[in-house]
């Protein structure tokens, strides 16, 4: 399946030709629901994991006394390869990285992330020589809106400008007078949805002071984003898909290509995956709008 973005309405860069150096590249990865294959790229559904390494857990659960609940085992987010994702800066040695995640809320290793706690894991696809089946890997979590429907993925390449927030002051407020003047917010500026890399919208909490990593202060990068939705009920939306656009929002088809992963983030909203620009195996950050 191809599935395509419309096209912008408009080029900022044209009438403020000191954006164009601050365009970014994105990969949005259009999920759909389906039947992914073990060592595929996908969201949701089974991963490439060696049979011999323990399912990890998290036991940071408490009851209304204090005492510990679980641990849980933690569910299967996402899993993307080298083949698939060349834009993915994967650490020597390394193909393939896995994402998963406690469904339930965590503070962050960035003071002010907010989110559910997520272990990134970086491995080389050949070594996994005894893959743990699917049978046998945890399918659930306590909270099920943050348990992801197996998806496939249908990768589209895309060029946005950054949150205004992350441009410098003057430069940013002629781009917000231009979005503003035309009415583009929607339009031209960030990519909602799922997607690799990029920048991310920051309407709920604006994006916060610093963005370093918390063990070696090298700045913080947007890795994945994960959305509640993928596009807007408007049918005039052009992050609706030109190959979805006969499909009606209300109907079970619509909302299965409108909310394909089933996830409910935050409060509907969208949710980005921070990693050390660095080295992308320390710590990462969730930051949920």
């Amino acid at each position: 399946m191809i599935l395509t973005t419309g096209p912008a309405s408009h080029d900022p860069a044209r009438d403020v030709p000191e954006l164009a150096p601050y365009a970014r590249p994105t990969v949005r990865l259009h999920p759909r629901r389906g039947v992914p294959g073990v060592r595929d790229s996908h969201i949701g559904g089974p991963l490439w994991w060696p049979a011999a390494e323990p399912w990890p857990s998290c036991g940071e659960h408490r009851d209304v006394n204090g005492r510990q609940l679980g641990p849980y085992p933690l569910v299967a987010v996402a899993q993307l390869t080298a083949a698939d994702f060349p834009e993915i800066r994967f650490p020597d040695g390394t193909d393939l990285v896995q994402l998963l995640w406690c469904t339930d809320w965590h503070d962050q290793p960035h003071l002010e992330g907010w989110g559910q706690a997520c272990r990134l894991f970086w491995r080389r696809a050949s070594d996994v020589t005894d893959p743990l089946g699917a049978g046998d890997q945890p399918d659930s979590g306590e909270d099920a809106d943050m348990v992801p429907r197996p998806c496939v993925l249908h990768p589209e390449r895309l060029t946005e400008y950054p949150w205004h927030e992350e441009l410098p002051p003057g430069l940013a407020d002629r781009h917000e007078a231009w979005l503003a003047e035309r009415g583009l917010h929607d339009d031209v500026s960030t990519i909602p949805g799922c997607k690799l890399g990029g920048s991310m919208s920051w309407g709920v909490t604006d994006l916060p002071g610093t963005m370093e990593c918390e063990e070696c202060r090298a700045p913080l990068e947007l890795f994945l984003q994960l959305d509640t939705c993928e596009y807007d009920m408007a049918p005039e939306d052009r992050f609706r898909p030109l190959q979805e656009r006969g499909l009606d929002p209300r109907s079970e088809a619509g909302r299965a290509a409108r909310e394909p992963t089933g996830m409910i983030v935050g409060r509907g909203g969208h949710a980005g995956l921070y990693v050390c620009a660095a080295d992308p195996r320390h710590p990462a950050s969730l930051f949920t709008q």
